[in-house]
């Protein structure tokens, strides 16, 4: 099942802010229920909120065309599924036995208070840039959430619930369930690619193609006839440059298929016999290498890795979070999910009037906020 999360939690709101409701009353109207549990339009709203403002200041999409009925249903059916995944985390976390560490609740309020700062919550010099009006509250952070349709009670709750995946994660490890999952599915190998592409990245015809091949050839037979002489060869000959100094660790679909089955066909410690060929890539001379446990947690060692700097992704969290997806793939299926009738009555035009709190409209026109929200129950 698809995710929401991970680009909720990411994107608008770049210093890393988001996640429900907490102990303030909160009087809007009940959209739906999952497993019996009441969830009110405060939070739906506001995911339905952010997401339309994601879609517009990162795909470039005007809200008249979010507030296309096909579009807008989409992006309510997706919000939807984030409620229910918010409390499958809460599920697994409680069948795991996990729960948040006196670490994890420090994390948080560091956090927490790194954002304040960051907006002026705490030295008044909050600039009131925001592009949809938040009327009635002082308080910088507030009202920087409320303009995304977030209340401070909903941000502490959803960052509790993702604070809880990364718990069970590290549960995970700590139980050697990760290692083992690396151990079976993982391969380590170094590799000298001869490209079969020019420099500006046209593919190599007739001999020139030939030459390359030829080269690649006398490669492999320097390193068959002394092996030692491998990693003295990768610097001279190795055109892939993205590769480092202790070679890559993936899985199946990381590489090409090409390259994968060569690996799996060389013993460990040992150069393949045979040149690996992968058009647009050119031919690998291979070094399958041991397992590292020490890769799970260098960041250098992750495949998928963007490079920012600041990056933590490691071998891991994705393969902890793989094992927390298939998890909550489970528990969302088995889930019962209804919606009430005041579900229906959400639109792009009325969606903030939802909100626990004033907020402009989105989009005006034939529908909209200021006549068709009469049942929201939304404070003023």
């Amino acid at each position: 099942m698809k995710r929401f999360l991970s680009m909720l939690m990411t994107g608008i709101l770049c210093i890393g802010m988001l996640a429900g409701c907490g102990s303030a009353k909160d009087n809007t109207p009940v959209v739906m229920k999952v497993d019996g549990e009441e969830v009110q339009s405060s939070e739906l709203a506001a995911y339905i909120v952010y997401n339309m403002m994601y879609y517009e200041n990162y795909f470039g999409m005007e809200m008249k065309q979010l507030a296309d009925a096909d579009i807008f249903e989409g992006i309510k059916e997706g919000c939807q599924q984030q409620v229910v995944q918010y409390r499958a985390i809460n599920k697994l976390a409680e069948q795991e036995g996990v729960t948040l560490s006196k670490e994890s609740k420090e994390k948080l309020e560091e956090n927490k208070n790194t954002n304040r700062e960051s907006l002026g919550s705490k030295t008044g010099s909050f600039v009131r840039w925001l592009k949809y009006s938040v009327k009635g509250d002082e308080d910088p952070f507030v009202t920087y959430l409320n303009s995304y349709g977030y209340t401070e009670e909903l941000y502490d709750r959803n960052n509790e619930a993702v604070q809880l995946e990364d718990d069970i994660i590290e549960k995970y490890y700590n139980d050697g369930v990760i290692t083992e999952e690396f151990e079976k599915n993982y391969l380590h190998a170094k590799s000298i690619l001869i490209s079969d592409c020019d420099e500006d990245g046209n593919q190599l015809e007739g001999d020139a193609l030939t030459a390359a091949q030829t080269k690649a050839q006398e490669v492999l037979d320097k390193v068959k006839a002394n092996p030692d002489d491998f990693d003295t060869l990768w610097k001279e000959n190795n055109s892939d440059t993205a590769q480092g100094d202790n070679g890559y660790y993936f899985t199946e679909g990381d590489m090409v298929e090409e390259y994968y089955n060569g690996v799996k066909a060389i013993e460990v410690g040992s150069v393949g016999t045979e040149l690996v060929y992968h058009e647009g890539y050119g031919w690998f001379i291979i070094k399958r290498m041991e397992l590292e446990d020490s890769a799970l947690t260098d960041t250098a060692a992750y495949l998928n890795n963007s490079g920012q700097e600041g990056d933590d992704s490691t071998i891991k969290s994705a393969i902890g979070q793989n094992m927390v997806n298939d998890k909550l793939d489970e528990i969302m299926e088995s889930m019962e999910v209804e919606t009430t009738e005041e579900y229906d009555k959400i639109t792009a035009y009325n969606v903030n009037t939802y909100l626990p709190f004033a907020v402009d409209a989105f989009v005006s026109g034939s529908g909209s906020a200021a006549g068709s929200a009469a049942g929201s129950g939304a404070a003023a």
